[in-house]
């Protein structure tokens, strides 16, 4: 029969001195002791100097060997986060088990305590053993310690090594080894295996379609999805969906993000925190704020991360009251402490707003104030240097730059001033701030220069430009790619294409960028047919053209009135290279169409090419301010027609159907048009006085 015991019995026992022996206690048996000192391991609400104390009566007792209470030692070592304490429990058994599961245990201990590198130190001296060798949960461990250390080069010779011993299609190694092949970017490895799975669980499933997400293969994300669920019919789990939801806000496609949330309502999804922080942030993504925002206020349960997307949310898209309200309602009605990142964009807010009171406050009560503890955290310190600064409160912002350790020998913190000078249109004051850095011996870095350029390019100044140009050339910067394009789009914008030609020739490896930066200084100086000659050039090479390419072309076109060529370059971009053209793109074509009085086409343009952007009512307001000017009536109409259904409430597009109706001499209709928007009242909306409280 089997003996059971208290937890004061078990101790009593566990404190028998080193002589005893089962002989003189014939109630308490040998095996009765190894169970009782194991089960007082395994107490969950072991501490670790008790624990320590169990292995001392382990050693005692003579039972280091012992590989069941040294497994269990090295389980409960690991859990309380002692390492060293679990090596020395391996360290001391005399011989090595044969089998792998201690070792296990220990690779399995490294990778949860974040040192993957000595799980894989106890591998390769695991393979190099003969009378134990790896199983099919070692090599699992030892693929996913590649993976964390991203040493691709070992983790891809243990894949060798997996498929040589047959156990390459085994579940738990190949879910590994799509995790190691997706980081490496191998996914057509990775798919490979997936594929050649003679079963696959959910895991492995999240496993290929997580690797897609995060490398940027969106649509084969939500395509491997798709068979997960409706041609194999397995239920995703919460882990699969986040990644989906992922693939969907990064498409930035807004009908299939309402559609898949709909799906995971569908599936029983819509309370699980991790999925809804999920589409909270894929409809930040797509600039849905308002389903983002009914969504947060819909979650009966909130964390750290739903407030702190939500208010990132308000912030990235132009809406730093809507974050700031939001803070203070987590701050002060649900006593939420706030984050790193919450940080962060509330001071962006701030800056934004030019709030620097709200910023202060901030300051006082969560950076500098000891009991959160973020007043040493230096991106915090940048941020608030540039929210004073962007404040106007530039004496703050140098005296916090200059007197705090963190960030007065920062390059960063010191662009982050910079920057904020360029938005406030303060120019001395970022050639000021230049010359302090060199004197303070801190050395600008790209970004710096990336910076000083563009406000040159704003200005623009040539002699400013060309004392910035020998200061890239002084700090070793002229081979970087994207200083060079700055370079010639700055000298472009200062009218002189010929340094601009000089820059682009003394690039090395010229990307996308360059091309384009090049071809677009042409068009802005109005020399069009060598942005065009650029531009076949560029097509012979091995570059391949862009969205931000075939504008810089239409603009060359539009400057030159070559509507023809303009056309044919619009129709380029999606029969030769696949490009979705894009609001600019149609912009550009609707203003050469107009103004070369080709309405019809500007018009059919407007009508079977622009849907999937959504309906742009500037554009059909250009179209219908052309057709006053040419004087047609019949496209003039067809415009009005789709202004009205875009911006029924929008009086200016009566006006301007009256006024192509005035230019053409039909003066009834006019009156007919204005009578409509006398009694639609809309008149007396379209602008007030600032005293009457607009």
């Amino acid at each position: 029969m089997r003996i059971t015991y208290s937890t004061r019995d078990r101790l009593k026992i566990l404190v028998i001195p080193r002589t005893y022996s089962a002989s003189s206690q014939p109630r308490i048996t040998w095996q009765h002791l190894k169970e009782t000192l194991a089960s007082a391991i395994s107490d969950l609400s072991l501490s670790l100097p008790l624990l320590r104390s169990l292995h001392a009566r382990a050693f005692a007792l003579g039972l280091r060997s012992n590989v069941f209470v040294s497994s269990l030692l090295v389980s409960r070592y690991f859990a309380l986060g002692d390492a060293r304490g679990a090596r020395s429990v391996f360290d001391a058994l005399r011989d090595r088990p044969a089998k792998p599961l201690l070792w296990n245990s220990m690779i399995k201990g490294f990778l949860r305590h974040d040192s993957p590198r000595l799980g894989l130190e106890l591998f390769r001296e695991l393979m190099g053993r003969s009378d134990c060798g790896p199983d099919r949960y070692t090599f699992h461990l030892a693929i996913a310690a590649c993976a964390r250390m991203s040493d691709f080069e070992f983790g891809f010779w243990i894949g060798g090594v997996v498929r040589s011993r047959g156990l390459g299609s085994d579940l738990l190694v190949a879910t590994a080894l799509i995790g190691l092949y997706s980081k490496a970017g191998e996914f057509g490895l990775a798919r490979k295996v997936f594929d050649e799975m003679p079963s696959r669980d959910v895991v492995a499933w999240n496993a290929m379609i997580s690797g897609y997400s995060q490398g940027g293969f969106l649509f084969e994300a939500v395509d491997l999805f798709r068979k997960m669920r409706f041609v194999h019919r397995v239920l995703p789990s919460d882990a699969t969906l986040v990644s989906v939801i992922s693939a969907y806000g990064d498409l930035g496609d807004r009908k299939s993000a309402e559609l898949f949330h709909a799906h995971v309502i569908k599936i029983g999804f819509e309370i699980n925190l991790s999925v809804s922080n999920s589409l909270t942030e894929m409809y930040n993504k797509c600039g849905n704020l308002d389903a983002a925002a009914a969504l947060f206020d819909w979650m009966l349960t909130k964390d750290e991360i739903s407030w702190s997307s939500m208010i990132g949310g308000y912030v990235q898209h132009g809406r730093p009251d809507d974050a700031l309200k939001l803070f203070r309602r987590m701050a002060f009605d649900e006593g939420v402490k706030p984050t790193r990142p919450m940080l962060l964009n509330v001071l962006l807010a701030c800056a934004e707003l030019g709030d620097w009171r709200e910023g202060k406050w901030i300051e006082e009560n969560y950076i500098l104030h000891d009991s959160i503890g973020f007043g040493t955290d230096s991106s915090l310190l940048t941020t608030l240097v540039y929210m004073y600064a962007k404040c106007g409160k530039f004496n703050t912002s140098l005296n916090l730059l200059k007197g705090t350790a963190q960030v007065r020998e920062d390059v960063i913190a010191w662009n982050a001033v910079i920057k904020a000078c360029i938005e406030l249109g303060n120019v001395d004051m970022v050639f000021e701030l230049a010359l302090q850095m060199q004197r303070r011996g801190i050395a600008p870095d790209s970004a710096t220069f990336l910076l000083v350029l563009s406000l040159v390019s704003l200005i623009p100044s040539l002699k400013k430009g060309m004392e910035t140009h020998a200061h890239v050339i002084k700090r070793g910067f002229r081979s970087e790619n994207p200083i060079a394009n700055s370079l010639i789009s700055m000298y472009s914008r200062s009218g002189s294409v010929g340094h601009s030609l000089e820059v682009f020739n003394g690039v090395k490896e010229k990307d996308v960028v360059s091309w384009s930066s090049i071809i677009q200084a042409y068009a802005l100086n109005g020399k069009v047919d060598e942005a065009l000659d650029l531009f076949d050039v560029m097509r012979r090479t091995e570059v391949r053209p862009n969205h931000y390419t075939f504008l810089a072309v239409l603009s060359a076109c539009s400057h030159g009135g070559l509507v023809e060529k303009g056309w044919r370059v619009f129709k380029l971009m999606k029969e030769d290279y696949g490009l979705e053209p894009e609001i600019e793109h149609f912009t550009s074509m609707v203003d050469m169409f107009c103004r070369a009085a080709r309405l019809a086409d500007a018009y059919n343009l407007l009508k079977n090419g622009i849907s999937q952007h959504g309906s742009n009512s500037a554009l059909w307001g250009t179209l219908l301010s052309a057709c006053r000017l040419h004087g047609d009536l019949v496209i003039a109409e067809a415009a009005a027609k789709q202004l009205l259904m875009l911006e029924p409430q929008n009086a200016a597009n009566y006006k301007m159907l009256a006024d192509a109706y005035i230019s053409a001499g039909r003066r009834e209709e006019a009156i007919g048009v204005l009578g409509l928007l006398r009694e639609s009242q809309l008149e007396k909306r379209t602008g007030y006085s600032w005293f009457e409280g607009g």
